[in-house]
């Protein structure tokens, strides 16, 4: 690596693994991360990071096809191993991420807005290339597991819902929402 801190804005496609938010909101969202990875020990090969990510799609929900949109905002904390090679750094990382899931929706069976949290964690594995003067391209493949806790499946309609209105509406039955994925993507960096 060679450096002490690196900073990494990256574009990826998230493909959840969910079955519900499949159906939902499809196969494939566009997901963009900020990303600091930086040294914290006297070894150079292990690194920590944390990042910031943004995911938003727009669905309709199975049943009554009403229109739903939601927001996913995964942070992650964690550490990294690089190895480095010829034309660049491999590396590998775990971590934990704590993920905010935003709904809006227009069905007049689930609440109209829903926020809440959840936690999971989050693996890592690229290739940062190295580019001219400290830039560096990475090509990278993440995988995200994070459950949020009560949420809507409605027997005619399935949406994300609050978890502090569970059993607001007749037609809601409290579930967890799988908003896992797979994180397939390249990212553009500056080594400082």
């Amino acid at each position: 690596v060679g450096r002490d801190v690196l900073l990494e804005f990256k574009v990826a496609a998230f493909l959840p693994t969910g079955c519900l938010f499949k159906q939902i909101y499809n196969t494939c969202s566009a997901l963009y991360d900020l990303e600091l990875t930086f040294q914290f020990i006297e070894n150079k090969n292990w690194y920590g990071f944390a990042s910031l990510a943004y995911v938003g799609k727009q669905g309709r929900s199975v049943g009554l096809c009403d229109y739903t949109q939601v927001h996913l905002v995964p942070m992650g904390l964690g550490i990294k191993y690089f190895a480095p090679t010829r034309l660049g750094d491999f590396y590998v990382g775990l971590g934990v991420q704590p993920e905010f899931v935003g709904t809006n929706n227009c069905s007049e069976f689930v609440q109209k807005n829903t926020s809440q949290w959840g936690c999971g964690g989050i693996g890592k594995l690229g290739f940062n290339f190295d580019l001219p003067h400290s830039w560096y391209c990475d090509l990278f493949v993440d995988y995200s597991f994070v459950w949020v806790g009560c949420c809507g499946e409605m027997s005619s309609c399935s949406s994300l819902s609050n978890s502090s209105n569970c059993t607001d509406s007749p037609f809601v039955v409290p579930v967890k929402a799988n908003v896992s994925g797979a994180i397939l993507g390249v990212g553009f960096g500056y080594k400082f």
